[in-house]
């Protein structure tokens, strides 16, 4: 398993292709191999913003190439292309990979070509393959074994810049600010109306109920948390994870189209509230906040726990947040309007557990 720090090869903005213009004499050159291989290639994934092909490799003989790689390209969905570019989805990830992933411990796949050109929306990232390993499904939800994975690994994300107020000097990164309290509960005021239009039937009324208190806290809830701010995945879900069976790499983080400055229990409960069924959760949410406590504090990053506890429950609407305002924004699918609404459940149920609105006083 890789980590960031590796030369990139870095081509000049007008040689690197759009998804569908990829060709194996590109592949090769990109991949710093003189041999040019027969290739197959499929859509992997479900991301909505990103779009995700592995390229199987059969190279002639005696050639010492990869057999498969993965290349993230931005989304075909014109819809999700224009969000992405309004939110700095691409410019994020691009960032990530670019900037932090070497100084990080979580894991995360090696980048064997990374190519920009934002100010056009563009993108391709070439990364290694992580195969056999099997993307998460948030619907299904995982296993008590799965979360502790990545529980565990969410400390390699957050301690290493913990309080760290460099992380603000890059340009793409943003931090959570009075200004954007007050952006993010006009987002979600304009967007939930539609979210109600469009799933509250199915939802039930206690459900839509939550999300309309939520409506009405957006800006203090967001300026209510008490950690110090660090790097947060954003959207730490099982869909952005791949769970394999050896055991150098049972985990990778993938998808960091949403990194931000933020509270590192928000991630955690973000992850929790949805990845889990709600009656695992229940059972299980204490010790695995109190496991985070822990290995935090083993890498060196002491928080009190009543700290991390009222974060965690101010975490707890974050999923709710996004799946009203995600599903407002991108490209809609079948499978998508169907994860939206589980989110929602789940993090409304979440929500009542971690006693949200008495935490933030309401």
């Amino acid at each position: 398993m890789a980590r960031a720090g590796q030369n990139l090869h870095d081509l000049a903005v007008s040689s690197f292709p759009e998804q569908q213009d990829v060709t194996p004499e590109w592949l090769a050159s990109a991949l710093g191999v003189d041999a040019v291989p027969e290739v197959e290639q499929r859509s992997i994934g479900t991301g909505q913003v990103g779009e995700n092909i592995r390229y199987t490799l059969t190279w002639p003989d005696g050639t010492d190439g990869p057999a498969t790689v993965v290349g993230k390209f931005p989304s075909p969905d014109l819809t999700s292309r224009e969000t992405a570019a309004a939110t700095g989805s691409y410019v994020k990830e691009v960032g990530f990979y670019r900037d932090l992933q070497a100084g990080l411990s979580i894991p995360t796949p090696k980048v064997l070509a990374l190519h920009e050109d934002l100010a056009n929306n563009r993108f391709l990232l070439l990364m290694e393959d992580i195969a056999p390993a099997e993307q998460g499904d948030q619907l299904l939800g995982c296993s008590v074994e799965e979360a502790t994975l990545a529980v565990d690994a969410l400390v390699g994300l957050h301690a290493p810049r913990w309080n760290d107020a460099t992380l603000l000097d890059l340009e793409w990164v943003s931090g959570r600010t009075p200004e954007r309290a007050t952006e993010t509960a006009g987002l979600y005021a304009m967007l939930f109306p539609g979210f109600v239009e469009r799933y509250g039937e199915r939802l039930g009324p206690d459900v839509v109920a939550v999300g309309a208190r939520l409506g009405n806290a957006v800006e203090t809830w967001f300026t209510s948390f008490q950690t110090p701010q660090t790097l947060i995945h954003g959207d730490y879900r099982l869909d952005n994870m791949l769970f394999g069976t050896h055991p150098a790499a049972p985990l990778t983080v993938v998808d960091w189209q949403t990194a931000s400055v933020g509270h590192g229990p928000a991630d955690l409960a973000y992850f929790l509230g949805a990845g889990l069924m709600p009656d695992v959760r229940r059972e299980t949410e204490a010790g695995f906040v109190a496991r985070y406590s822990d290995a935090m504090e083993a890498a060196g990053v002491s928080v009190p726990a009543a700290q991390i506890q009222h974060d965690y429950a101010m975490g707890s609407a974050t999923g709710f947040f996004m799946a009203v305002v995600a599903s407002m924004i991108v490209g809609r699918t079948d499978r998508g309007d169907e994860m939206f609404c589980v989110m929602a459940e789940r993090h409304a149920d979440q929500m009542s557990a971690a006693e949200f609105f008495t935490h933030l006083g309401q």
